[in-house]
């Protein structure tokens, strides 16, 4: 995984993922399932997954 700098304060993310992930997520972007969900994009997608593995760790998130 690969992050740059953005010049909108942000990090741009480039990862390599196995197929059957990308699978899942398009899945999730395509509203393939049958539970609501609130994300749109696989940006709002991954930010939530890692907040959830940030949580599975007891990592403490400052804001």
């Amino acid at each position: 995984m690969v992050g740059v700098k953005t010049k909108w304060d942000k990090i741009q993310i480039s990862a390599t993922i196995y197929p059957e992930h990308a699978r899942i997520l398009e899945k999730i972007l395509q509203r393939k399932y049958n539970k609501p969900i609130a994300h749109n994009s696989a940006s709002e997608v991954i930010r939530r997954a890692i907040e959830k593995y940030a949580e599975y760790l007891e990592v403490v998130l400052e804001n």
